[in-house]
């Protein structure tokens, strides 16, 4: 099937990965329900410094580049889906 390589992801594929990201870069996270509300930088209980490794990782698992003005825009988990769909 030449080409399905090209196929962009759903957003709840990207969600998923996502989701995924956060709960292994932060082990206490495992069990956490996160929907597109969760504010991911206060209930997710990542200080600035990990909010920005968890940024630079999805960065590079979507092959994407979030311009760093922007990184304190995103707050919810919606809002970072929203930007990684926009820039794929």
């Amino acid at each position: 099937m030449k080409g399905d390589f090209l196929m962009k992801p759903t957003r709840e594929e990207i969600k998923e990965k996502v989701i995924k990201l956060i709960h292994n870069f932060i082990p206490e996270l495992q069990d956490a329900e996160l929907d597109e509300s969760s504010i991911i930088n206060t209930d997710t209980n990542i200080d600035s410094l990990s909010l920005i490794m968890l940024i630079t990782k999805v960065e590079s698992t979507f092959n994407i580049r979030i311009p760093r003005k922007q990184w304190t825009s995103i707050n919810t988990l919606g809002e970072l889906l929203d930007k990684i769909e926009e820039l794929m």
